[in-house]
């Protein structure tokens, strides 16, 4: 495997509350917002280490939203703040696709996106949910008997990691969440959910990831490919890390032999899963672990959902 093609390997929220109820209007709109179906994009360059479609995107520049490509599901799951498991609705979801132009008012704080986003596919899609809370196996990462081992994140790591983007030469990758670039010395990535991220390129066949400072939620979202159950934070710890994980990338089999059967990622994560294996040896260094629990999960169901928005 080149080490361009290793660096392009495998978004993204929070919880929800637990309280079953009818939901409340979002009380922040789009000034305007213009919500079209999306052309298929072109393949570009891009790295995503947490799974993520091509041209798929939400980015806010003042008071600029522009998403791309972005199928109904990510939509409302972004909208109310959700992991992908705790929402239930129709399939075709995931295959209608849009892109949406918006301007958010004066004063409004891009934190309040969610609420605008809710308003929008209430207004044009006719959206109506409710929530339920819902007893499920999930996969819970927790703090092992003897502590952690966790190192504290520099207090300028996403100054540094800006800079590290920023320096001459290279150049920029499509990610699914976050800013990429890849230059001389390896990957960086700011901006993104899990935080800044510095990405070095093999030089002895096992490409290494530095989370510059990821929080526990974050390291989550980067968990969750990884294992075959609903994935949950139970640390009740509320800082930024440093952590390293490391891939073992297995030697290519000689031209014309088939691969072999790949080995397991971890607990009930896929099989040949080098990237799961880095998470789980770095989270085992860590002092964390996962446990296999049965847990209450807050879930939104969709009720009434149109296929076409209303037009702009």
């Amino acid at each position: 495997m080149k080490s361009g093609d290793s660096l392009r390997i495998l978004l993204l929220l929070a919880g929800l509350p637990a309280a079953a109820q009818t939901l409340p209007p979002a009380a922040v709109e789009f000034e305007v917002a213009s919500v079209k179906v999306a052309a298929t994009p072109e393949r570009q360059p891009m790295f995503c280490i947490i799974p993520c479609s091509p041209g798929e995107r939400l980015t806010v520049e003042g008071a600029r939203v522009d998403i791309r490509y972005m199928p109904l599901r990510k939509l409302i799951i972004t909208a109310y703040r959700i992991k992908p498991y705790q929402l239930s609705g129709p399939e075709w979801m995931q295959q209608q696709r849009f892109d949406i132009a918006a301007k958010m008012p004066a004063g409004a704080n891009p934190v309040q996106l969610p609420e605008m986003l809710q308003a929008l596919l209430a207004e044009r899609f006719k959206l109506v949910v409710h929530r339920e809370t819902k007893d499920m196996p999930v996969m819970a990462l927790v703090v092992g008997k003897n502590g952690t081992h966790l190192e504290p994140a520099a207090p300028d790591a996403d100054a540094l990691a800006a800079r590290e983007a920023s320096a001459p030469g290279g150049r920029g990758l499509y990610t699914g969440d976050g800013e990429a670039h890849l230059g001389d010395n390896g990957l960086t990535v700011t901006g993104a959910s899990y935080g800044p991220l510095r990405g070095t390129p093999p030089r002895d066949g096992s490409p290494r990831f530095d989370l510059l400072a990821v929080t526990m939620s974050g390291l989550v979202d980067l968990l969750a490919p990884h294992v075959d159950r609903p994935l949950i934070d139970m640390t009740e710890l509320k800082g930024r890390y440093h952590m390293q994980v490391s891939m073992d990338l297995p030697p290519p089999p000689p031209p014309g032999d088939a691969p072999e059967g790949g080995r397991g990622g971890g607990p009930g994560g896929p099989v040949g899963d080098p990237l799961g294996e880095g998470f789980f040896k770095a989270i085992e260094r860590a002092g964390l672990k996962l446990e296999k629990r049965t847990a209450p999960v807050a879930t939104i169901v969709v009720d009434h959902l149109e296929k076409t928005p209303t037009e702009n």
